[in-house]
């Protein structure tokens, strides 16, 4: 209920008697799909979304937690480079930088 309600811009609600305009969320889309035995919500197009969830699917528990971590990992660097505002170069750069410099040479 916390996710739905930063996603969509709602507020939580214990009972309808107090509801109003503002406590309503935005979202263009919303349905429920089957996968397997669960029953998962997917809500689209929310204006100022600021909560999400990816969903992961795979063969085994293994490929799953190596997608978890894949994805963790890629988070953090994603967060790291925003906090951080800079890159440092890594993964081949040095090659790239390497083979420009000499096709210039």
């Amino acid at each position: 209920m916390e996710r739905l309600s930063l996603a969509c811009g709602g507020h939580a609600l214990n009972s309808l008697e107090d509801l109003c305009e503002e406590d309503l969320g935005y979202a263009d889309k919303v349905w429920e799909e089957e996968l397997g035995d669960d029953h998962y919500t997917f809500i689209v197009g929310c204006r100022n979304p600021r909560s999400c969830s990816i969903l992961i699917k795979g063969p085994a528990d293994y490929t799953i937690a190596i997608i978890k971590d894949a994805i963790r990992d890629g988070l953090r660097a994603v967060r790291n480079v925003y906090e951080d505002e800079g890159v440092i170069p890594g993964a081949g750069a040095f090659e790239i930088g390497c083979y420009n410099y000499l096709m210039d040479f």
